[in-house]
């Protein structure tokens, strides 16, 4: 147990703790550190909506949002950063007032960001963690779909370092600066946990910052913003061509031929790809002649296809970045907007959200003009954009000061993900174990996941507690955030999770219709089915198997 300078008991990482001192919160207002201004510090009531705050509704029953409501009382910080003219973070931190753990939770967030996650913040109070979010440096909240306005990089360097890697480095720091004069002492433990643009920002925070966190989940990070924008373009461009664009609703049958030709390559028949590189997916089963399907895909579509599954390369043949996969898993469910009809299929009046972030990323990020995703080169283009944006926006792979002060990393990634390459988090994590240094090994994991789309949803396993932090109920087997703090506080390696097709399980809600589980295993190894055991169950597997080395490298 620890004293506070309030001379309030508390408790080590983990433990329950006495109340704090509710009242301080607002005194915080007068709070001072360079380059911060705390807006509002006031304190939550238990249980209590929260005033102006809706949450986003995955589930799509509440279009306007839910309210964030039921939770124990905190302290609720507003603040902003300013490092630089031009630049104005907005940030907030949310600390309970009573039952702290001793933890801080960083809450990472994905697209072009523009507003502060208060899901998770929400989720790290109600789990008895202090939790602090970003915006990243602009608000992008009047505008449809916020992670997809880019707008506010226009002429604005200084906001695409904030969004690229200073954001949420200065309001970790902040955040712990603020603990610190609340409680009266600093945090335990500190992680962060982050999806898609979040898990690109724990690994940018592991290799630029690496004493921010103790530990970090980074799920299907988009490691190299610039790979994404090529590969997006590539996508885009292949299906330009008259006749070429896939409608959406052809993708059920592109999801079941895969299915057909793939599922057993594994040694089990479950509706699952369990390794889409090994799946030789004979394209040409889906055309016009050869299918009876009404949705059969035209010559300028098959076309189209091949080029998507061959991923970018210049004219030598050589291959710029990680290509999509057939996983089996192309159609979104349970969410709607998930599958390859929400980032790839251009066949719709509805544009997939790769034209918004793959022309945002060549059309905003820069100051000079720059190819569009219909005009880029995968010659000369591919260069010239990492040149511009590649210092701000990429993660490094040596994350060799992380793993020295005794940091650990859990990265993960679906392997039926229809925006960020699946492949490529395999590619990044082999070049960290290179670059890294003899610790490496020993301090990281990766799960490769099958049938799980992008963070979340699919036919696949997607609830493995890999989005937020532990609620009640939660445990090292079933939560990925339980297993990272079990590892950096007790020292137990995280070498298998129980990973379940459940709609609320994996955002810390209470689990609407609890499917089947499946044992998940670190990388390379993979689960093997027991001779007669059921798929559903996960005490039917075993780690025992070992997937196959990348066929593919790009250059360190």
């Amino acid at each position: 147990m620890m004293m506070s300078a309030t001379g309030e008991v508390r408790a080590a990482a983990g433990q329950a703790a006495a109340p704090a001192i509710s009242d301080g919160c607002s005194t915080l207002t007068g709070f001072q550190a360079e380059g911060v201004t705390i807006v509002t510090a006031q304190t939550q009531p238990a249980q209590d909506p929260v005033a102006g705050v809706k949450i986003f509704d995955l589930t799509g029953q509440a279009p306007d949002g839910m309210p964030v409501a039921g939770l124990p009382s905190f302290c609720r910080i507003v603040g902003r950063i300013m490092p630089e003219q031009g630049s104005n973070i907005g940030f907030e931190v949310w600390m309970p007032t009573t039952r702290w753990d001793g933890r801080l939770h960083g809450v990472g967030v994905g697209g072009f960001a523009g507003y502060v996650d208060h899901m998770m913040l929400a989720l790290a109070v109600k789990g008895g963690q202090v939790g602090v979010a970003t915006d990243t440096g602009h608000d992008s909240t009047a505008s449809g779909w916020p992670s997809a306005d880019s707008s506010w990089a226009r002429g604005h360097p200084q906001r695409v370092r904030d969004y690229g890697w200073r954001a949420v480095h200065l309001s970790t720091i902040a955040a712990k600066q603020l603990i610190r004069a609340f409680y009266g002492r600093d945090a335990d433990r500190s992680y962060f946990v982050g999806c898609s643009g979040g898990g690109r920002q724990g690994l940018i925070e592991a290799s630029r910052f690496p004493d921010d966190y103790d530990g970090i989940v980074a799920g299907a990070p988009a490691a190299s913003l610039t790979d994404l924008a090529i590969v997006m373009s590539l996508s885009i461009q292949s299906q330009k061509a008259p006749g070429a664009a896939i409608r959406p609703e052809q993708g059920q049958l592109v999801q079941d031929e895969v299915i057909r030709q793939c599922d057993a390559g594994d040694g089990q028949v479950d509706g699952l790809v369990a390794d889409p590189r090994q799946c030789r997916f004979d394209v040409s089963k889906l055309a016009c002649g050869t299918s009876k399907s009404d949705q059969c895909f035209s010559p300028p579509q098959i076309t189209a296809l091949k080029k998507i599954y061959a991923g970018p390369r210049d004219a030598a043949g050589r291959q710029l970045t990680a290509a999509y996969l057939p996983a089996g898993s192309e159609v979104s469910t349970p969410f709607p907007f998930l599958g390859w009809d929400a980032y790839i299929w251009e066949g719709s009046p509805q544009k997939p959200t790769s034209n918004a972030l793959a022309g945002g990323f060549l059309g905003d990020f820069i100051d000079k003009p720059f190819a569009t995703p219909e005009t880029f080169d995968f010659d000369t283009d591919p260069a010239r954009l990492k040149a511009a944006l590649s210092n701000d926006l990429d993660a490094s792979p040596d994350l060799s000061r992380f793993f020295a002060r005794g940091g650990k990393l859990i990265t993960w990634h679906g392997w039926a993900d229809a925006a960020i390459p699946p492949e490529g988090t395999l590619w990044y994590h082999e070049a960290m174990l290179r670059q890294s240094g003899e610790k490496a090994k020993d301090s990281s994991r990766l799960f490769m996941v099958p049938g799980v789309q992008h963070c979340v949803g699919g036919n696949g396993p997607w609830s493995f507690g890999q989005l937020n932090a532990p609620q009640e109920g939660d445990s090292r087997a079933n939560s990925m955030v339980a297993a990272l703090q079990d590892w950096v506080e007790k020292d137990v390696r995280p070498d298998s999770l129980i990973g379940r097709s459940d709609p609320g399980g994996a955002l810390g809600f209470p689990a609407q219709k609890p499917e089947g589980q499946r044992l998940l295993c670190a990388w390379p190894r993979k689960a093997v089915l027991r001779a007669g055991g059921d798929p559903r169950n996960p005490a039917s597997y075993s780690c025992t198997g070992s997937h196959a080395a990348s066929t593919e490298m790009p250059r360190d």
